[in-house]
């Protein structure tokens, strides 16, 4: 504190200073963006920053890679380079000869995708916005943006015939217990795969979520060991797994089913193309203001065997 105190004289500014300063940069930015729209601009553009959410509604970007920015129109196959785990070989002796390891350092193609969500806005509604609703805007195009990432990045991974499976869609009644991510976890590390605290994320529905906490609460064990799931009734952890809630599970098979999955934060990465991209276009035959926000990103499988799939009975 002392350092920071004495360095911001000297054009050094304090991290907090920092995060005020992009506060006032936003702010500045939507009382712009209505003053435009109240005079009668034909066409306005900005971008809204992504970042992380907070759990039990977190989203898988906050548990995997996420590479930096890529450039390209969706559509585009473009290139995302990777690094992936290792072992170092034990030598019998000093200076021997090594086998070379495949697969380390190399790329992946991915296509670029493209989700958006258009809508329009009578003169009458703009003349009573304020900057308070452009930044409520951006932050429900961010929420969309997320659910977005999700569900492509599930949509892969249930294309994916080679990912790992723990099967669950007999039982009956329906249900989501602690034992099936321990199971999940078991069969993950079966593959050899190295599994810490915290680098795996479940993904579960609400329907799912509901079950796992009647699990531990019907548990004297779990009840005892996660008090603050019965407390609170949220589950942001379990067995040193990150849970995340999500109504984009992917289903199948007659009747269609829903899965679950556990994914470690090395299966995939995330390539966004960039920061939310919002527009305004005035419909002067219309007398609307049209809003239009896009989001752009890739999504490549790294490792099909460093996540598991969950099937389940659940049919809703």
């Amino acid at each position: 504190p002392e350092t920071i105190t004495e360095a911001k004289g000297k054009g050094i500014v304090a991290s907090e200073e920092v995060a005020t300063m992009e506060v006032d940069q936003r702010r500045l930015l939507h009382e712009s963006v209505v003053k435009k729209l109240k005079a009668g601009s034909l066409k306005e553009q900005w971008t809204a920053p992504i970042g992380l959410t907070p759990a039990p509604a977190s989203r898988l970007r906050n548990f995997i890679i996420v590479s930096e920015i890529l450039v390209g129109e969706a559509g585009d196959t473009v290139t995302v380079p990777y690094v992936k785990d290792f072992d170092l070989d034990i030598l019998s002796n000093v200076g021997d000869a090594l086998t070379p390891k495949t697969g380390l350092l190399g790329t992946v193609t991915t296509t670029l995708k493209e989700a958006a969500a258009t809508t329009s806005l009578a003169y009458a509604d703009v003349e009573k916005m304020t900057e308070q609703v452009i930044g409520e805007l951006e932050g429900k195009f961010g929420q969309a943006s997320y659910r977005a990432e999700d569900k492509e990045l599930l949509t892969v991974l249930y294309a994916d015939s080679g990912v790992p499976e723990v099967d669950h869609s007999a039982d009956s009644p329906a249900a989501f217990k602690a034992s099936y991510i321990a199971e999940a976890l078991g069969k993950m590390l079966l593959q050899g795969k190295e599994v810490n605290f915290g680098d795996c994320v479940l993904v579960i529905n609400a329907t799912m979520y509901e079950k796992l906490l009647a699990d531990i609460a019907g548990t004297q064990s779990l009840a005892f060991a996660r008090p603050d799931a019965i407390r609170d009734g949220q589950i942001r952890q379990l067995m040193g797994v990150n849970v995340s809630i999500s109504n984009y599970l992917p289903s199948g098979g007659t009747p269609a089913k829903y899965s679950a999955y556990l994914i470690h934060k090395n299966a995939g990465v995330l390539a966004p193309k960039r920061d939310i991209l919002i527009e305004t276009e005035r419909d002067t035959a219309g007398r609307k203001v049209k809003v239009t926000g896009s989001h752009t990103f890739g999504r490549v499988i790294l490792d099909n065997k460093a996540a598991v799939e969950i099937l389940t009975a659940f049919t809703a």
